[in-house]
């Protein structure tokens, strides 16, 4: 009867053991031990409407009845919305993700202090045009229940990085906020830069792209952690304007000879074949779900449709791309949030 129990208990024991093996094969590694983040980045299209319109007032004056569906037209609206209109959904919209960092692009101050109110999240980043409140954000909110704020920096996307600055031919005033985190969760430690090249220099784009891929390889290399950069890059992956991506992608070479002395030397770091990784590319394909194209315009048109906003992480090794989304920005009864999409990505560090 002994002999035939411990038989018994052995054969259980060893099944158990298959079992688990065959769970840790399946799984994917954001299943084990590990930090996950999800990280939502969006270009808001700045406040072209401004008015007085308080937070209160734009929630007191919502609708509260029922919607008919024989009374409502759908995809009805093309036009552009004020942001004291759109910024509700905005909030919604990152709330419902349940993010642990969003990052927002053309942000004015009006909008990134709403948008503290409304999240309830603090951020980083300051206006590009004066280092203070002037001009668009490059804001990095985070969720203070899951990351810790380590440190945080902004740098000008031009021939003098570190004062607010114009690319010579730029369109407009170009910035970067650099942020280092921390899970509380596992008390994983990782980076994310924030950026927006120009709309209307591609030398600019390039310039500003191999600024950033510098800082990166030195933010990788002297903190140990992972580095992710989101942002609107108004760079495709092909044609004319890919030059950014191919810099960012590793595609394309950008002497350091041709930076800031300054910057070069204050991020000196070795030369060890840094690179960014598109996280679309990087996520398994049955994980991928939503849009292509991430800037619409305020109009039907899918022949103006582009991929310009992008999600990178650097080549660590360190992490992995677990789920991946370009969302909505118009939903059936209702009018465009922005005239870009958001992206979302879940990533698992570790």
């Amino acid at each position: 009867m002994i002999a035939t129990a411990n038989s018994s208990a052995r054969v259980k024991m060893l099944a158990l053991i298959f079992l688990l093996v065959v769970l840790i094969m399946v799984y994917p590694r954001s299943a084990q031990a590990g930090s996950r983040i999800r990280i939502q980045s969006w270009n808001l299209r700045y406040d072209s409407m401004p008015d007085d319109i308080t937070v209160g007032e734009t929630i007191a004056a919502l609708n509260s009845t029922v919607p008919i569906d024989t009374q409502t037209t759908y995809y009805s609206n093309y036009t552009e919305q004020p942001w004291s209109t759109r910024r509700m959904g905005v909030k919604n919209e990152v709330l419902f993700n349940e993010v642990d960092l969003f990052t927002v692009n053309e942000g004015l101050h009006r909008q990134v202090e709403d948008l503290k109110e409304l999240l309830d999240m603090p951020y980083i980043g300051v206006g590009r045009d004066d280092g203070a409140q002037a001009g668009e954000y490059q804001a990095i909110f985070y969720n203070p229940d899951s990351i810790e704020l380590l440190s945080n920096d902004t740098f000008w996307l031009s021939n003098t990085p570190f004062e607010p600055s114009k690319y010579p031919g730029a369109g407009s005033y170009r910035s970067c906020t650099v942020g280092y985190f921390r899970t509380k969760k596992g008390g994983t430690k990782f980076v994310v830069i924030n950026a927006h090249l120009d709309d209307q220099s591609d030398d600019q784009r390039r310039l500003g792209a191999a600024l950033i891929k510098y800082r990166a390889a030195y933010e990788q290399e002297t903190k140990n952690a992972p580095v992710f950069l989101v942002g609107d890059f108004n760079s495709q992956v092909s044609g004319e304007t890919n030059g950014a991506y191919e810099i960012t992608t590793g595609k394309l070479e950008f002497s350091a000879d041709e930076l800031n002395s300054t910057f070069v030397s204050k991020y000196s770091h070795l030369d060890t074949g840094f690179e960014f990784l598109d996280l679309i590319e990087q996520t398994p394909v049955e994980n991928r779900l939503g849009n292509l194209a991430t800037f619409t315009g305020f109009k039907n048109n899918a022949d103006s449709f582009s991929r310009i906003d992008f999600q990178f992480g650097g080549n660590s090794g360190s992490w992995e791309a677990v789920r991946y989304k370009v969302g909505d920005n118009w939903y059936d009864d209702s009018y465009y949030l922005s005239d870009h999409r958001p992206v979302i990505s879940d990533i698992f560090l570790g």
